[in-house]
């Protein structure tokens, strides 16, 4: 399976791979908060593939919960929105990979 991502629930700006982003100035793309219905959340790095690895290296398997059921945003953008506050995340059409510096310049000014 290739590369997949969403849109920032919030922002609407793209959630990029991790691999995509690593030791650039737009790391911070790929560092997110997962907001779940039920009121828990987790933070952690995306990896481009579905799944978010928090500090201690943990995975979560988003394909594990229905879509409906959680929202994502880039942890920058976050602060402290409840699942009710945010819209469901849209999938990103160059899958949080296909992107360049100039291109992402403009989507984070």
């Amino acid at each position: 399976m290739g590369f997949f991502s969403w849109e920032c629930a919030k922002t609407k700006k793209p959630v990029m791979a991790d691999d995509a982003v690593r030791n650039t100035p737009f790391q911070f793309a790929s560092e997110v908060v997962v907001v779940f219905n039920d009121g828990d959340r987790i933070t952690g790095i995306y990896d481009g593939y579905g799944h978010i690895y928090d500090r201690r290296g943990t995975e979560i398997d988003l394909m594990d919960y229905r879509e409906s059921c959680w929202r994502m945003v880039i942890q920058r953008f976050y602060n402290n929105e409840t699942f009710e506050q945010l819209e469901q995340n849209r999938h990103e059409p160059k899958q949080g990979f296909f992107w360049d510096d100039d291109q992402l310049e403009k989507a984070f000014k």
